[in-house]
């Protein structure tokens, strides 16, 4: 007798199971403790739960607003999966078979959100693969990484407080994964709250560099000038959504 429910027929579900049992191997492999790596799990268990609670909705508003949020969390886990990547943490071929496991969620999720029936039952055959994320195009995205292996590079060679290194950690990972995640949001409003924090996270970033080098001499001027090339890029992104 069949006791599925009815997402566990869903194939994007089934992707993002799948996603979640390889980030869990992959994630026991990494030695090293970083803000991104809770981010990367709780974005992953996000996506089937937004999956799951989607398909239960009859209307078709509460049915995409939890597809939306899938697919959000999906970008944010490749978003993560890049920062690991950039940290050294990934290999090219993990980088590579993460993002083409959530490179399908993505893909069915959006077919979920897109479909006007109530209550969906995909096959995989329906579906075309395209490049990975269309945020990894974007000059912020990619500045962005840049300040990701420019602070690594920074906690090698200064003698930076196990406190101030974990802030700018955290403001750092925030920077890339609110420009990703914004950018697969299919309203204006969504979009650019994204980006405010995005920003937000990038003045946040400016100040504690400012602070590295009056307490520990740390040298910034490299960070500085990422920042001062990511943020132009982020609100010209924002203004474009405001016109």
């Amino acid at each position: 007798m069949d006791t599925s429910i009815g997402h566990e027929k869903l194939y994007g579900y089934q992707e993002g199971l799948k996603f979640i049992s390889w980030s869990h191997a992959a994630l026991a492999e990494i030695e090293y403790s970083a803000i991104v790596l809770d981010h990367w799990n709780r974005a992953a268990d996000s996506v089937v739960e937004n999956i799951a609670n989607g398909n239960s909705r009859r209307s078709r508003s509460d049915r995409n607003r939890y597809f939306n949020m899938a697919i959000g969390s999906a970008l944010e886990c490749a978003a993560c999966l890049d920062i690991c990547h950039c940290k050294k943490m990934l290999s090219n071929r993990q980088l590579h078979i993460g993002k083409e496991i959530m490179k399908s969620v993505v893909n069915m999720t959006i077919k979920l959100r897109d479909s006007q029936s109530d209550y969906i039952r995909e096959k995989p055959e329906e579906y075309v693969s395209g490049p990975y994320f269309s945020h990894e195009k974007l000059d912020a995205y990619k500045v962005a990484l840049e300040l990701i292996v420019w602070f690594d590079t920074l906690l090698e060679i200064s003698p930076i407080s196990t406190g101030y290194a974990k802030r700018l950690d955290k403001s750092t990972t925030s920077l890339v994964l609110n420009i990703a995640e914004g950018n697969g949001r299919f309203s204006d409003a969504e979009q650019i709250r994204f980006l405010d924090i995005a920003q937000n996270s990038a003045i946040r970033t400016g100040v504690c560099l400012d602070i590295l080098s009056i307490k520990f001499g740390a040298n910034v001027d490299k960070g500085k000038n990422i920042l001062a090339r990511a943020v132009p890029l982020i609100l010209g992104l924002r203004n474009r959504l405001d016109d």
